[in-house]
């Protein structure tokens, strides 16, 4: 009798068996004992593979990592697919096959029976293999990740050419009449997932089908789950037959989702609703927005409503919704905290990503980051694809010895042998990503890989979607290193493909996919494809700028600014700096035509025409500037989230801007809202008010929460992070004993250590973070006395003032001068000297009460300070933090300090032969 098992298929030897073994330990299967018992005490080669045992709480959801899914691959225990597809069924020959454990015993029964073969055969034949091969992918991806001798020949990647695998297909096309309409889901959503091409003749014969049967069946009697998997299936067709058909079903939708009234019904919807993104607006929303308040919010805790919370979360987290929604984001995630051990693991995932994007609530974020770190520590014998997406999720909360075990764990499983299986390619991005690795051998590894996978692969991966999801990938790496890191042949090779595309593609003619590929064919020149731009391409850019959206404009200012970065030091280019000006002034011309022609963006829409405006720094346009700015004015507090504060916040220190009526409302969400925040949200508000100098009422009765949170998450913050926001709270006297403690333990300093050894800008971030710390220190020490904190940056200051040069410049120069001619005795005027506590001091003079300058100990001491245009805000000419601090200070150590700002000294009024000299006398010498 032949019995051939999955694992005997594949070639599984002992050794895999034992690994399995330790997998199921990790994966907490059910019936542990029963497992253990059967895979050692059976021969490895007559082993049946206990298909219904294995608990799949902790399984990935999909081999293929599609972003859409189904509805029958988030089931946590073991799935009947009898009476899933099949109910009330009593067909013998159906359920012998939804008993298999192998596919060759699917097909040994297919050709056994070949002559009683019915349609219920053909579709329980179908789904079980779908349901092998996610067995498949999930416990034999830890093999494939190491490179296992597992034959080609065998494994489920080429299932679409085996024999038997295409005689069930001819089956399927003979029977497919007869199928009802949940055989005829399933079977098109599992040969979709299996691999078949959508636009083959089974799936379009299938989806056909079950489009005519949708059209006429009342929508009473369609189920959610089977219009959720033939969207899921049809929804990948990305070309005009797909929308077609989708056009008919979207009214069916539309009525379902007026009837729907279960978490499973409410489940469905909203997958289906987050796959038709086109077809989706306000209204529609709105009306779905009020069926999940009905049926979710102030409900009884269940399973299915924590899975159906998860689809609903994912679709109005999606790009466009994301910030309509935060209040009712925020409820949904609270109503999880304490429910995040029941929820599977790949639905953990997909929540961790929603509070990434969302950076709140804490309460779950500190849940769901203390119950995925565990699986860090028994990721290090058995990484797997699974286990790679929990760690993509825990990098960017990570601590610093996490991140270590993290990165030693990338060298130690994909760096043996330089290569993994491209199921890997999209965690092990967000990790390496994430991670801001020094070690260049692991991010050259991945980008090789990613190469290698590119050009060894079939035509299909190299579709022009998916290309262009790759450079952004690549650019939002670059980015993450500050653009640091370079691969040139994944450059290279990437800019070929781009072009071949132009030539001969679809991509040319798309506006959004055109504004991508130019970003990228910009952002990266070198040696072999040159420095300049082809000027084809930029006068393609201008004459169709007019039909760009807000991302598009954002997408190729990201490139100028880019392109610009990488050129700097190619001085002799007049012709890129030509092509500069003209693309980054016709882009702020479309960016105002959008502003007037569309009147409520959103605040996240508003964000990006922001940034994309600060990358064109170089090609100002001030009516587009406050324009911008005046549109914000129209938000209220409500409106706002911690992301788009977060972003709003970058965008104002990146133009150098402060607007009070526009952060008051940013600190009125955050006071009301501040049990939610997360610490390096609040870094950011902070340390933008310490750079600006300013405060408000606001921003005094946001301080004490803003201490408490710095001191709740101070361990898990970056080095750099903590002092910036130590520093702020500072110099606001809101500095907290425990902050202070922490800063200068022996601890903190180890972690800094740490920090500075790994990190990527080796050149630069060293240089930061010691210069930050002794502003700290001396912060510290001059305003915290009774803190008794030690000043032990004496050398360091020494070290530094050693290689500061003397002031050249005109205006030091001509101040010079004019104090000079008012000083006789050169012995009581001192020039670029230094203050205890090492502040630089412009000019150094001596004064008594008697207008004379003399040289005793009880005088006046007086420091003459000069301003330039960057150490004042622009939006009223006042000083700024670091000047206002230093000034605080001086005046602590008994200085008497006056600025001489260079706009006044360079004035009109100044011009008059006498006038500098009078001026000075007046600020020395001042009239009580």
């Amino acid at each position: 009798m032949r019995k051939m098992t999955l694992f005997k298929l594949f070639g599984i030897n002992l050794k895999i068996t034992t690994k399995i073994i330790h997998m199921t330990t990790r994966y907490k299967t059910k019936n542990y004992n029963a497992v253990y018992t059967k895979l050692y005490e059976i021969n490895a080669l007559k082993l049946v593979f206990p298909l219904q045992q294995f608990h799949r709480k902790y399984c990935f959801q999909s081999f293929r990592g599609d972003e859409t899914d189904s509805d029958s691959e988030d089931i946590e225990k073991k799935r009947d697919i009898k009476s899933t597809i099949l109910q009330d069924n009593n067909d013998i020959l159906a359920i012998k096959i939804s008993e298999c454990k192998s596919l060759q015993e699917i097909f040994d029964l297919l050709q056994n029976n070949k002559n009683k073969l019915n349609w219920k055969n053909i579709s329980m034949a179908i789904a079980m293999v779908r349901e092998l091969q996610i067995i498949y992918y999930r416990l034999c991806m830890f093999e494939k990740n190491l490179n296992s001798d597992i034959t080609p020949e065998y494994n489920f990647e080429n299932i679409l050419t085996n024999n038997d695998f295409l005689n069930l297909i001819n089956l399927m096309e003979e029977h497919y009449e007869f199928m009802n309409i949940q055989c005829l889901s399933y079977s098109l959503l599992c040969l979709h997932k299996i691999g078949v091409d959508i636009n083959s003749t089974v799936s379009l014969k299938l989806s056909h089908k079950l489009q005519k049967i949708l059209m006429i069946t009342p929508v009473e009697e369609i189920e959610s789950c089977i219009l959720s998997r033939f969207i899921v299936t049809i929804v990948t067709h990305r070309d005009l037959l797909g929308l077609y058909i989708l056009k008919d079903i979207w009214p069916i939708v539309l009525k379902k989702m007026e009837l729907c009234d279960t978490y499973e019904d409410i489940k469905h919807i909203s997958i289906c609703l987050y796959n038709l993104p086109w077809f989706l607006n306000k209204s529609v929303m709105d009306n779905f927005i009020s069926k999940i308040k009905c049926n979710l919010l102030n409900k009884p805790q269940h399973d299915e409503k924590i899975k159906c919370i998860v689809k609903v979360l994912r679709l109005i987290n999606s790009p466009y919704w994301i910030n309509q929604n935060t209040n009712l984001s925020r409820s949904l995630l609270l109503s999880l905290v304490g429910a995040i051990k029941q929820i599977a693991l790949y639905d953990m995932i997909q929540l961790q990503m929603i509070i990434v994007k969302q950076s709140e609530p804490y309460e779950l974020f500190e849940e769901i980051h203390n119950e995925t770190s565990k699986w860090l520590s028994k990721a290090d014998d058995d990484t797997d694809i699974t286990v790679l997406r929990l760690l993509s999720c825990i990098v960017p909360s990570s601590s610093a010895s996490q991140r270590k075990q993290i990165e030693s764990l990338l060298r130690k499983q994909f760096l043996l042998n330089n290569s993994f299986s491209h199921l890997c390619i999209g965690p092990l991005f967000n990790i390496i990503r994430n991670l801001k690795t020094s070690d260049l051998e692991i991010c050259n590894a991945y980008w090789s890989s990613v190469l290698d996978w590119l050009i060894s692969g079939k035509p299909s991966i190299r579709e022009n979607h998916k290309l262009l999801r790759i450079c952004n990938r690549y650019m939002n790496f670059n980015n993450n290193m500050s653009g640091t890191y370079r691969h040139y042949k994944f450059e290279n090779q990437m800019i070929n493909w781009l072009t071949e595309e132009l030539d001969h593609g679809v991509s040319a003619i798309i506006p959004s996919k055109f504004t991508k590929i130019f970003s990228f064919f910009i952002s990266y020149p070198n040696k072999n494809i040159g420095y300049e731009i082809p000027e084809v391409m930029v006068k393609k850019v201008l004459d169709t700028v007019g039909q760009y959206n807000i991302y598009d404009c954002y997408i190729v200012s990201k490139g100028l600014n880019t392109a610009f970065i990488n050129r700097k030091n190619k001085t002799a280019l007049p012709m890129f700096l030509d092509q500069y000006v003209r693309l980054c002034t016709a882009l702020n011309k479309r960016s105002l035509d959008i502003l007037n022609q569309e009147p409520n963006l959103s605040i996240s829409q508003l964000n990006s025409l922001y940034r994309g405006y600060n990358h064109r720094y170089n090609v100002k346009e001030p009516r587009l500037f406050y324009k911008i700015l005046e549109r914000y004015k129209n938000y209220t507090s409500e409106d706002f989230s911690s992301r788009t504060i977060r972003e709003l916040t970058y965008n104002l220190v990146t133009s150098d801007w402060y607007d009070a009526e526009l952060l008051d409302k940013c600190l009125e969400y955050f006071i009301k809202n501040h049990k939610y925040l997360l610490a390096e949200n609040v870094e950011k508000i902070l340390t933008l008010f310490f750079l600006y100098g300013v405060n408000s009422e606001q921003f005094i009765e946001f301080l004490p929460y803003a201490t408490e949170i710095i001191n709740r998450d101070k361990f898990k913050m970056s080095g750099l992070n903590f002092m910036r926001a130590s520093l702020a709270l500072c110099y606001f006297y809101s500095l907290s004993t425990p902050i202070k403690d922490y800063l200068f333990s022996v601890e903190f300093l180890e972690k800094l250590d740490d920090e500075l050894n790994n990190c990527y800008a080796k050149a630069t971030y060293p240089l930061k973070v010691r210069q930050l710390l002794m502003i700290l220190n001396r912060a510290v020490c001059i305003d915290y006395p009774e803190f008794d904190v030690p000043w032990f940056h004496t050398k360091y200051c020494e070290e530094i003032q050693s290689l500061v040069p003397k002031h050249t410049g005109s205006f030091y120069l001509e101040v010079e001068k004019k104090l000079n001619q008012l000083i006789i005795n050169k012995g009581y005027l001192k020039s670029n000297s230094f203050s205890p506590y090492g502040y630089k001091l412009d000019f150094e003079l001596i004064l008594n009460d008697t207008n004379q300058l003399k040289s005793t100990n009880t005088n006046e001491k007086l420091i003459l300070l000069l301003l330039n245009e960057k150490d004042l805000r622009k939006t009223d000419n006042e000083m700024r933090g670091l000047s206002r601090l230093k000034q605080r200070h001086l005046e602590i150590l008994g200085y008497r300090v006056i600025w001489i700002k260079k706009s006044i000294w360079n004035s009109m009024f100044m011009t008059e032969p006498e006038a500098k000299l009078s001026y000075l006398k007046n600020l020395i010498w001042q009239k009580p």
